[in-house]
């Protein structure tokens, strides 16, 4: 059968508007640092079962629409679309646009967020089936019993609407085992678009050995590595692709690809006892950074790493259950900058947990800057975020606080009754540590010019509906209306207070300087609207000089 494969990217309306404007990639899928590897990876799936794919890639499209598959939509025999929660917004629009065209064809969604709200979606929207987890048995075996009409019954991992509007879960496939993850061939990537993507996507692992309060990814108190040699194998499969890219770089898209740091040791050696020489970027934790072997073996082939800290006092760290403290962090990284890879580093911080205080963030500050002022790591400073799946968005689900309905239109992400559902600061204190990080910013910026070695953007929510315009206007509301109900005689010129009659303060942009609004970006490189100049020889490869 033929099966037409779609990768929707997060999108967001230009100007950040409500249902207004043009729609316009934003975030990671703005960057565009590797290909979607689940998609990729299940059209190679696919074809070795003996399907006929076409793969959609909107995220190199940077659209939402069909138009260039619309011949694939028109005879194609079953719609895949996977969808994460930030991109389900653009999902939605995609299947209204399918459901206009081919209002007959069948869609089966995967992913994390359609996983999660398979009930919900199957039941709200125009598609047909889910797939809950991995996919790379359940797709397979829905396509062979459409094609071959023996019944959904068997098929894994399956939830179906059926006909009188029911839904229908089928029992979960066991999680596949690391040799089995191995046996899969290696994604195709001969047809991704030349000069879009900046590297390639490949996995060693799946899952993660801890269950951190904040995080959404699926497989968490569970993990798989693929074994050294297996791993080293598929990576040399991809290797010859990377001509296609911008600059070559292998992402190594593991939640956590130093898990077991005897294996990435072990990973590591491979690539060197083959005479590879890849650019690889990749996640680690702290504590794993310990290990005496793992650093001085990775060391020659990273890019860029990030590094999930979280937080800068170790009562925080407690509660996020991160499993390491303030000092594992420091160490790893004084270890880093001992074997000079320390400016290579991503220390990633969240704000304003929901327990913080003013306080409390600003110890994160401190210690963040500290890392980076002692040790030369960067600091990515981001903002919490209500994202579905973590164990802190569904106690609030619990409490009826947030529910699924929330993320299905564009621009939740600013949607300031989901900021302040999470973060409890005041309007006031987040102007205040947003002042403070642009200071060490500029500052960074002196130490480093040409890079941004502190990334940081203020939340929207607080920017759009708390301007500070607003925010110093005390006199405003009920005490302006009891001014009126209490003035004696008819109010003249001469009656106001001089500032009554003064111009009105220029824009905060104006008066303060620009704001950087929106999502912070992870990258190497700087983002694609970076104002911070760059030379000629700048990439991954003055990274590794």
């Amino acid at each position: 059968m033929k099966v037409l494969l779609v990768e929707p990217p997060i999108m967001d309306y230009r100007g950040g508007g409500r249902r207004t404007g043009e729609l316009r990639s934003i975030a990671m899928d703005a960057v565009r640092e590797c290909p979607p590897y689940g998609i990729y990876l299940l059209a190679s799936v696919l074809r070795a079962a003996g399907h006929e794919v076409v793969l959609a890639d909107l995220i190199a499209a940077a659209d939402h629409r069909l138009t260039a598959w619309a011949a694939d939509l028109e005879n194609c025999d079953l719609v895949g679309i996977g969808a994460t929660s930030m991109s389900w917004p653009t999902a939605r629009v995609v299947i209204q646009e399918i459901r206009r065209d081919r209002p007959d064809v069948p869609i089966v969604l995967g992913g994390i967020h359609p996983t999660m709200f398979d009930e919900y979606i199957l039941g709200a929207f125009p598609v047909d089936y889910v797939i809950r987890g991995e996919a790379e048995t359940g797709l397979p075996a829905l396509c062979a019993a459409i094609s071959e009409g023996t019944g959904l019954d068997g098929v894994p991992n399956l939830s179906r609407r059926e006909a009188d509007g029911t839904i229908r879960r089928n029992a979960l496939a066991p999680k596949m085992e690391a040799e089995r993850l191995a046996e899969f061939p290696v994604p195709d990537y001969a047809e991704v678009p030349a000069g879009v993507y900046k590297g390639l996507a490949i996995e060693s692992s799946r899952g993660c050995a801890f269950d951190c309060s904040f995080c959404s990814t699926s497989y968490r108190r569970t993990w798989r590595g693929l074994r050294p040699e297996a791993f080293v194998d598929r990576l040399e499969a991809v290797l010859p692709h990377l001509d296609r890219t911008l600059y070559r770089t292998v992402h190594i898209i593991d939640d956590e690809f130093s898990m077991n740091p005897r294996r990435a040791t072990a990973i590591a050696e491979a690539i060197a006892r083959r005479g590879l020489s890849p650019l690889l970027v990749y996640d680690s934790r702290a504590t794993d950074l310990l290990y005496e072997p793992y650093v001085p073996a990775i060391a020659p082939f990273t890019c860029q790493f990030l590094i999930g800290a979280e937080c800068g006092y170790d009562e925080g760290l407690k509660l996020v259950g991160k499993g390491t403290t303030c000092d594992i962090l420091e160490r790893a990284a004084r270890r880093l900058q001992e074997f000079g890879i320390s400016d290579r580093a991503d220390f990633s911080f969240i704000l304003g947990l929901p327990w913080e205080t003013k306080a409390e963030v600003e110890k994160t500050i401190r210690f963040a800057v500290r890392l980076h002022a002692l040790y030369g790591v960067r600091i990515l400073l981001q903002w919490y975020c209500q994202i579905p799946g973590s164990r802190l968005w569904q106690a609030d689900r619990a409490r009826g606080v947030v529910n699924e309905t929330m993320y299905d239109e564009f621009g939740f992400f600013r949607d300031l009754y989901l900021f302040r559902s999470g973060v409890r600061l005041t309007p006031e204190e987040i102007w205040e540590i947003g002042d403070l990080v642009e200071q060490l910013k500029a500052v960074a910026l002196i130490r480093t010019p040409g890079r941004r070695m502190i990334e940081f953007a203020f939340p929207q929510a607080i920017h759009d509906f708390y301007p500070r315009t607003v925010l110093r206007r005390p006199g405003t509301g009920l005490r302006g209306l009891r001014e009126v109900a209490r003035a004696p005689k008819p109010l003249r010129a001469s009656d106001l207070p001089p500032e009554a009659t003064a111009p009105a303060p220029a824009p905060d942009a104006e008066r303060t300087g620009p704001v950087h609004v929106g999502i912070p970006q992870r990258h190497f490189i700087g983002t694609d609207d970076d104002p911070v100049p760059a030379g000629s020889d700048w990439g991954p490869d003055s990274l590794m000089r």
